[in-house]
């Protein structure tokens, strides 16, 4: 029954041929019908285990999850943020006695950095592209959380302070895209990837006395010099400024404050307590990988005056982990480590030593060919199993062909595998009448068995009422074990940001429904300056145009 009424909602169900409409409307009609269905299964999880799985957590590396107790995971958080001098505490209240709330403290860095690049705008030295890319409206509050590193002893924890749309977070991608990966020149030892890595390496030939061995450095966003750092980012940027005057408009004075303003002084909250990171760099910031590479780009030319440097036989870097053939014995690698620990007293490099000829970094391993060919006949497959067209197909046999080449895979045995793979496909598929040329492929969310039910009976009929048309139904997850135990790292928001809002009239039935990337705040002031400017907003239009109607919810908002 639920099926005949998705397909008596149809604007046209007297057509013989379905098209993308049509199958939109599908779509929406049974993802709507499949929300309101009362015997859906949002979670086929036992409530009396909930709440173990809510104490789960990512690993810092791979994709295995870790049971931890929420309250030792807290102190192990705080006992990071008060060690060394990277972190401070923000005061429950301000010079003012005003509560400083995550609010108050976002739309103050918001107010300083509007005003500087307003400034700068004023004087001509940003262009009105470079200022509308920059400005920040409605951004959040940056947030901390930690993986704990299972690899290393004591599993220590990694900070990581997730900076995406907070008040800095457009100025730094300015910063870093437009600016220095123009400016900059990739330093000697720079690996693109394990790819080329694996393909450098096979060219060394090893010499008696020759070790292996790798230098980690140990937090090194957290513990990068940033002041040091941003004076060697704007050095970059003013020597090529030399070079070609029309590079950017900003001096070095105006690039000292927008790197201030892009990396010092980032207010993240955890859980309910607000902080202030006063040194290191974000490791979610645009500008963390790229400012932590430059200062080590620096400490490296301060390593050729190492007095044993020509030992040293090859010499790779990848951000923070470094790869060394070295030429001598363990005395002489206990040296350069002492070494390298001397050059700034923020870095502590730890190394580690081959052992029986092997030694991993960035994950490089020697893998089987069938492996690599499995994957082009996979990706292939997927490819056929989804288009559904053969225009669709050729373009995203293409986009396979183009990304395995980029990672060093040969291009003839792609194109071949490709090829093969599209002909085996087709010659087991069973004979199909000429008529059935259209497939189209209706993704939906998947409720359990109230789900395939559903569909089964909306292919049924689909089949007879459009006989030469054919759709496949796919099924997408709902609720994640990632979504569940996500607030286990970051706490709940205070800030209602990116939501689906709802306003209802006190006299009518009239509703506005909204969504929103801003603050939800900072929505609703725009609807009630939608009530002096007509033609802002629906819901102020609404009251305008009907005396004694109130929208509720504009100061009391339902969120959905």
């Amino acid at each position: 029954m639920m099926a005949f009424n998705i397909l008596k909602q149809l604007e046209e169900p007297e057509t013989k041929s379905l098209d993308e409409h049509i199958i939109n409307c599908i779509k929406r009609a049974a993802h709507q019908s499949l929300k309101m269905n009362k015997n859906k299964i949002i979670m086929n999880i036992n409530p009396n285990k909930l709440p173990a799985l809510r104490s789960l957590m990512k690993a810092d590396k791979g994709s295995s999850c870790i049971i931890m107790d929420k309250e030792q995971y807290i102190i192990k958080v705080k006992v990071l943020l008060s060690a060394g001098t990277a972190f401070q505490k923000i005061k429950d209240k301000d010079k003012h006695v005003n509560q400083d709330t995550t609010e108050n403290i976002v739309k103050i860095m918001e107010n300083k950095l509007n005003y500087r690049i307003n400034d700068l705008k004023k004087c001509k030295r940003l262009t009105e592209q470079e200022y509308n890319f920059i400005r920040t409206s409605g951004s959040r509050c940056a947030v901390l959380f930690c993986q704990p590193k299972v690899h290393k002893q004591g599993m220590p924890l990694r900070p990581i302070i997730s900076t995406t749309n907070n008040n800095n977070y457009k100025l730094a991608k300015y910063l870093t895209i437009l600016l220095l990966e123009e400016a900059r020149t990739k330093p000697k030892s720079y690996i693109k990837d394990s790819f080329t890595f694996a393909k450098l390496i096979q060219q060394q030939k090893p010499q008696r006395n020759d070790i292996m061995l790798s230098l980690d450095i140990e937090a090194l966003f957290t513990n990068t010099p940033v002041h040091e750092a941003m004076n060697l980012a704007i050095k970059i940027i003013m020597k090529k400024k030399q070079e070609d005057n029309r590079f950017t408009m900003l001096n070095e004075e105006d690039l000292k404050h927008r790197f201030y303003l892009a990396v010092t002084n980032t207010p993240f909250r955890f859980y309910n307590e607000l902080y202030l990171q006063v040194d290191g760099v974000s490791m979610d910031s645009p500008l963390a990988s790229i400012l932590a590479d430059i200062f080590m780009e620096h400490i490296e030319q301060e390593l050729e005056k190492f007095e044993d440097n020509n030992k040293i036989k090859f010499y790779r870097r990848y951000i923070d982990d470094t790869f060394i053939i070295f030429n001598g014995k363990q005395g002489d690698i206990d040296k350069l480590l002492n070494y390298v620990n001397s050059l700034h007293p923020n870095l502590k490099f730890t190394n580690e030593v081959e052992n029986d000829y092997e030694l991993s970094f960035l994950d490089s391993s020697c893998q089987a060919k069938k492996y690599k060919i499995g994957l082009i006949k996979t990706l292939t497959f997927r490819a056929l199993s989804i288009c559904s067209s053969e225009t669709l197909l050729t373009e995203e046999c293409n986009i396979i062909e183009k990304t395995l080449v980029k990672n060093e895979y040969p291009v003839k045995l792609v194109k071949r595998k490709i090829n093969n793979t599209i002909q085996q496909f087709r010659f087991s598929q069973p004979t199909v009448s000429k008529s059935l040329k259209k497939m189209f492929f209706v993704p939906l969310t998947y409720y359990g068995i109230e789900t395939i039910i559903m569909t089964n009976k909306i292919k049924n009929i689909l089949e007879k009422t459009y006989p030469t048309t054919k759709v496949i139904f796919g099924f997408k997850k709902d609720l994640t074990i990632n979504k569940l135990f996500m607030k286990n790292y970051k706490g709940v928001d205070p800030m209602n940001i990116g939501v689906i809002y709802k306003l209802s009239c006190s006299k009518c039935s009239k509703v506005y429904i909204g969504q929103t990337q801003l603050n939800v705040k900072e929505r609703m002031k725009q609807h009630h300056e939608g009530l002096k400017d007509p033609g802002k907003s629906s819901a102020a239009d609404h009251m305008l145009n009907n005396a004694y109607h109130e929208m509720i919810g504009l100061k009391g908002i339902p969120c959905l």
